[in-house]
């Protein structure tokens, strides 16, 4: 009975450390492999890619002008403003443009009219015209550049070969110098936004001469002319943050080439990973076959070994 017992002892250890390693390596065949599908697809290679920031052209602020006046920090020289004569061409798009710059004059020119009367000081009309002749002259005279490179080719083409605007070479392309109604009209091509220059500038303008810090500072004598300051100021934010949109946008470009160039080398790299991976898969589906093997010719021998005892005993008891 004692050996009986042994032996049911012994078997029950068989059978689980059978189960145990069947199962280890079973499961280790099927993790390994999928894991090394999904190394071979490339889907891993992306997760050391650099993080490109998300690029928004940015909208001139009022509060950045009176924090220098709050700050106590000395302003920055204002870029002399090229100002060119308005040329009365026959041409149509020239006269047009002409038109509107007029039209923007005189709504900007009428601002410093109303803040004059809030300030019951007067202003003639013969003031009234010289401002916005000289509204006009800034205005107009007023660009803002643009890049045609090959990043944006399908959407600007058009655009950058039109000869009537100005140009010149720059290294990754031909750089264009919108004026206000050029940024305005081709701005979703280039800043995938619509910028409406006259409008914000109008805005700007409007919140500017409302401002009681800076009706303040007028009347502080701080400020001269608050309408040519305030259009100053907004051309000035608007550059710097069209200066900062491109810089951003290049950097950008040269992340996301960066990204490709890990993206392929990661892509390489995990292709021969996977391999590996399969080949010691392979080994432990290999390992779980001989087990299965081993576990099926053993049962055999014990059925046999079991049929042959009973055979044996059938024939002594038939000889007795």
């Amino acid at each position: 009975m004692k050996l009986l017992n042994l032996e049911n002892k012994y078997i029950l250890i068989y059978r689980v450390t059978i189960l145990i390693v069947i199962s280890i390596t079973l499961i280790t065949t099927i993790v390994a492999s999928i894991y090394a599908v999904v190394k071979f697809s490339g889907i891993l290679a992306k997760s050391d890619q650099k993080i490109v920031e998300r690029n928004i052209f940015e909208e001139p602020d009022l509060k950045k002008f009176t924090n220098k006046y709050e700050d106590k920090k000395p302003l920055k020289e204002k870029p002399k403003l090229i100002e060119k004569e308005i040329r009365t061409e026959q041409n149509d798009d020239t006269s047009n443009k002409n038109i509107l710059f007029k039209q923007q004059a005189e709504r900007l020119a009428s601002l410093q009219k109303a803040f004059m009367e809030e300030q019951k000081k007067e202003f003639a009309d013969l003031e009234f015209k010289t401002l916005k002749s000289q509204i006009l002259k800034l205005v107009s005279s007023q660009k803002i550049p643009a890049v045609c490179d090959k990043y944006n080719k399908e959407k600007t083409e058009k655009i950058c070969v039109n000869n009537k605007i100005e140009r010149k070479k720059g290294k990754s392309g031909v750089i264009l110098f919108f004026d206000a109604i050029d940024i305005s009209t081709y701005s979703s091509e280039f800043y995938e936004k619509d910028i409406n220059f006259f409008e914000l500038q109008y805005s700007f303008v409007s919140k500017f001469l409302t401002n009681s810090k800076i009706i303040k500072l007028y009347s502080e004598g701080k400020i001269i002319s608050p309408t040519t300051e305030a259009i100053t100021e907004f051309y000035l934010q608007f550059s710097d943050n069209n200066a900062l949109f491109w810089q951003k946008r290049a950097k950008n470009i040269a992340t996301d080439k960066e990204n490709k160039q890990i993206y392929e080398i990661k892509k390489l790299q995990d292709k021969a990973e996977s391999i590996q991976i399969l080949l010691f898969a392979a080994g432990a589906f290999g390992i779980f076959i001989l087990i299965m093997f081993f576990v099926i010719f053993y049962r055999i021998e014990r059925n046999l070994n079991t049929i042959s005892e009973l055979n044996t005993n059938m024939l002594q008891n038939m000889k007795k």
